[in-house]
C-alpha cells in the first residue's frame, strides 16, 4: 500500500470516530508529518456550531501534541457521493503547518478524487 492510499484509509478509518448527531455527516483527516507519522482527526460537533472541531484541525492538533511540526501531504474525506474541502478556516490552519506544495487530497466514498496544494486552495495567503 503506497502513502497516499494509507493516509485515505487512516482518513476514512477515523471518520468512523466522528461525533456528528447535528450534520449526520462525518468527516475524517489524516496528515503525513515532518517526522514520517500519520495523524488523524475526525469532526467533534456540538450543539453550539461555533465551538465545533473540523476534522483537518483535530489531525493537526494530534500532530503538534505528538511532536510533529510540518504537513507533507494530507487526506480529508467524507463517506458520501460529493467531494467536500477545508473550510476556510482549516485552510488557513493547514498553510500554518506546510508549505505551498503540501499536496492535499480530497476524498470520497470512492476514494482519492482531486488532490491540489495548499497554495492552490488558499492562493495570497498570510
Amino acid at each position: 500500500m503506497n502513502i497516499k492510499e494509507k493516509l485515505f484509509q487512516t482518513a476514512k478509518e477515523a471518520s468512523l470516530n466522528s461525533f456528528s448527531p447535528y450534520s449526520n455527516f462525518p468527516v475524517g483527516a489524516a496528515i503525513l508529518a515532518d517526522d514520517g507519522n500519520i495523524y488523524k482527526g475526525c469532526n467533534v460537533e456540538n450543539i453550539s456550531y461555533p465551538v465545533g472541531i473540523c476534522a483537518e484541525s483535530a489531525a493537526i492538533a494530534a500532530m503538534i501534541c505528538d511532536g510533529g511540526k510540518k504537513i507533507i501531504e494530507m487526506v480529508i474525506f467524507a463517506p458520501s457521493d460529493k467531494l467536500i474541502s477545508p473550510c476556510g478556516a482549516c485552510r488557513q490552519r493547514i498553510k500554518e503547518f506546510a508549505d505551498n506544495q503540501t499536496i492535499i487530497h480530497l476524498a470520497d466514498k470512492n476514494g482519492i478524487q482531486k488532490s491540489f496544494t495548499i497554495e492552490e486552495l488558499l492562493p495570497f495567503s498570510f
